[in-house]
């Protein structure tokens, strides 16, 4: 079964009527390595999709101007890197090694390009520093009213500093086939460890976070939904909605640095 793209392009269906992003049909073989070989245009014209997927994904995660253009350019640099140093002696599926590629170098064009002000590294920085210093002390999910006496400011200060820290996430894959999160500021504690104990970690350390933090993480990375639309789940204000998300991925940064023992040089 296919289905034909507004583009002209026949693209398989799953048999559940859903469009397969990758042809299955279409492997890699080591003669892909061969620049201009009809195999290596094969293998790249079948993962474009794959990398304007993942482009999509990020952009809709960034707060601000972003080329949409520029991100597809960086993952499709990593699709051709992920061709020529695929080992299929690893028993990892190509697929789910150029995913990883592309994505990484979608998320290195967007730190090579600086797109994040100092203002949001600094804001992010504050906010991580924070929640750390609450929790370290009390052993409990720090709310904003600690966060704020942490900082100094009043609470009405800090909706400002989550507004200002929105743009930073966490750079890692929230499911097993999902799209993982652009981060602004240097190296992230999880790229230090294995891909099997990122996901193990993030999701020990989501599983503790406070009921509402969990619920926006999940409808908003596994759902899909808006902030708009989460907003309306939970009968709060999109910018509510953005300062709770904002919150629960300072605490996880904060957490995951702890359990990590990177040094503070990540932010």
């Amino acid at each position: 079964m296919v289905r034909r793209d507004p583009d002209g392009r026949d693209r398989p269906l799953s048999a559940a009527g859903q469009t397969v992003l990758v042809d299955p049909d279409v492997r890699w073989t080591p003669a892909a390595r061969t620049p201009g070989s009809p195999e290596r245009d094969a293998l790249l014209l079948a993962h474009a999709p794959l990398v304007k997927f993942l482009a999509h994904r990020i952009a809709r995660r960034l707060s601000g101007t972003v080329d949409l253009n520029d991100l597809v350019g960086d993952g499709m640099l990593g699709l051709i890197e992920a061709v020529d140093s695929f080992d299929p002696r690893r028993k990892v599926r190509f697929k789910t090694y150029a995913e990883t590629r592309i994505r990484g170098a979608i998320l290195d064009g967007v730190r090579s390009r600086d797109w994040a002000p100092r203002s949001v590294r600094r804001a992010a920085r504050m906010l991580d520093t924070a929640i750390a210093a609450v929790e370290g002390r009390t052993g409990e999910a720090a709310d904003d009213e600690a966060i704020a006496e942490e900082l100094g400011i009043s609470v009405e200060e800090l909706q400002r500093v989550y507004l200002r820290a929105r743009a930073s996430s966490i750079s890692t894959s929230w499911t097993d086939d999902e799209g993982g999160e652009p981060v602004d500021h240097g190296e992230s504690p999880l790229d230090c460890l294995e891909a099997d104990e990122r996901r193990r970690l993030v999701s020990e350390e989501i599983a503790g976070l406070p009921e509402r933090e969990k619920l926006v993480l999940s409808l908003y990375y596994e759902r899909g939904l808006s902030l708009r639309e989460i907003g309306e789940i939970l009968g709060v204000t999109e910018s509510r909605v953005c300062q709770i998300h904002t919150r629960a991925v300072a605490r996880l940064r904060a957490r995951i640095a702890a359990r990590v023992s990177v040094p503070e040089t990540i932010a």
